[in-house]
C-alpha cells in the first residue's frame, strides 16, 4: 500500500521532538510501579456513539463484534429507523451488546456515557459507518491479536488509520483519502472526553503512551443521505459556536445560515448544491492501492443506492434511492 503523506496535526506531538520524549519516558512511570496499571480484565470494549446511520449499521456492527468483549452502543435521537434496527442486534446479542437511547445528550457528553458503562482494559471507538476487514490481510482479527499482546503493565493510545470513501462507494475524497484518529486507550477514571473546540477529543494523562498503526484494518464509509451531508457542512461550526442559546439545535444553526452559505433556503436545493460542492473533485477508489473491500462492504456494491454522476467527464451531482 501506498504511503501517503500528511500533515503534521494529524500527528500529535510531531511538532516538538522534546514532548515525544517526555511522553516516552513518562509513559514508563507505570510499569515502575508509581502508577497503579489497570485493573479491569483483559479484553475489549467497544464504544459506539450513534445517530441516523441507517445505510451502514448492520455492517459496522457485525464486522466488529466478533473481535469485541462487549458493544456499549448510545444512540443520539435517531429519526431514520436506525435504532429499531439496533434494538433487534442488540436482542439477538444480550449478552454482548448494550444498548442505551440518550437524545438529549450533546456529544462529548455521549462519548462520556459510553465510557462510564465499559467493563474491560481497552477502550475501541467504533462509528457507526465504519467497516473492518474480517479477511485476509488486515483482518481486524489480527488488530485484537496485536492489541492484547501490549504490556499491560503501561498505558496506550492508539492511533488507527482507515480508508474514506465518500460520495458513494466508489470514490474517495483526495484531500482525505485516509482517515488518522485515535481511536484505542486503555481505561482509566482519568482519561474523559472534552470539547475544546471545533471536535471533541480525549484528555489523557502525560504516561500513556502513544501508537499509530497504520494498517488498513477498517472502511469510513463516509456516504450519507443528501440531508445529511448538508447538516455536516454546517455540523463543525456549530460545534465550535457553542451559542446553544441562540441556535439550541443544529438544524436552527442551519436554518439561520442556509441562504447565506447557498443562496437558498430551500433545504432540497441546498443539499443538491453541498452535494455537487463536496464531491465534484473526488477520485476514483483504486483497489490496486487501497487494498479490497471489506467482505461485508461487498453486496452494498451491487446495490448503489449511492452512485456520482458523470458529465463530460466530470462529477455533476449524484443519484440517491
Amino acid at each position: 500500500m501506498r504511503n501517503y503523506k500528511v500533515t503534521a496535526n494529524q500527528y500529535p506531538d510531531q511538532k516538538n521532538r522534546f514532548s515525544r520524549l517526555l511522553r516516552i519516558g513518562l509513559s514508563t512511570i507505570p510499569r515502575l510501579g508509581i502508577i497503579t496499571p489497570s485493573t479491569r480484565p483483559l479484553g475489549i470494549s467497544v464504544i459506539m456513539r450513534i445517530k441516523d446511520e441507517k445505510d451502514w449499521i448492520t455492517p459496522s456492527v457485525q464486522s466488529i463484534k466478533d473481535v469485541s468483549d462487549e458493544i456499549v452502543i448510545v444512540d443520539n435521537g435517531s429519526t431514520d429507523g436506525t435504532y429499531n434496527i439496533l434494538e433487534q442486534i442488540a436482542s439477538e446479542e444480550k449478552d454482548h451488546i448494550r444498548l442505551w437511547h440518550k437524545p438529549n445528550l450533546d456529544h462529548c457528553s455521549l462519548t462520556n456515557f459510553a465510557l462510564e458503562q465499559t467493563r474491560f482494559r481497552w477502550i475501541f471507538r467504533w462509528d457507526g459507518d465504519m467497516v473492518a476487514h474480517t479477511s485476509g490481510k488486515y483482518a481486524i482479527s489480527n488488530l485484537r491479536d496485536r492489541l492484547l499482546s501490549l504490556d499491560s503493565r503501561h498505558y496506550y493510545v492508539i492511533y488507527l488509520r482507515h480508508i474514506n470513501l465518500s460520495g458513494d462507494l466508489f470514490h474517495l475524497n483526495p484531500e482525505e483519502m485516509v482517515h488518522i484518529e485515535e481511536y484505542i486507550h486503555t481505561y482509566s477514571k482519568k482519561a474523559k472526553y472534552i470539547h475544546p473546540g471545533r471536535f471533541e477529543a480525549i484528555k489523557l494523562p502525560k504516561y500513556y503512551r502513544v501508537l499509530f498503526w497504520y494498517e488498513p484494518y477498517s472502511f469510513h464509509v463516509n456516504v450519507k443521505p443528501a440531508k445529511r451531508m448538508l447538516l455536516r457542512h454546517f455540523w463543525e461550526d456549530w460545534m465550535e459556536l457553542k451559542d446553544y442559546e441562540s441556535y439550541p439545535t443544529l438544524i436552527d444553526y442551519v436554518n439561520r445560515n442556509i441562504a447565506k452559505a447557498f443562496g437558498t433556503t430551500s433545504w432540497e436545493e441546498a443539499e443538491r448544491i453541498c452535494i455537487q460542492k463536496i464531491c465534484q473533485n473526488h477520485v476514483l477508489y483504486d483497489s490496486e492501492v487501497f487494498g479490497p473491500y471489506p467482505e461485508l462492504l461487498k453486496p452494498y456494491l451491487e446495490d448503489e443506492n449511492y452512485k456520482l454522476i458523470y458529465k463530460d467527464g466530470k462529477i455533476i451531482g449524484r443519484d440517491e434511492n
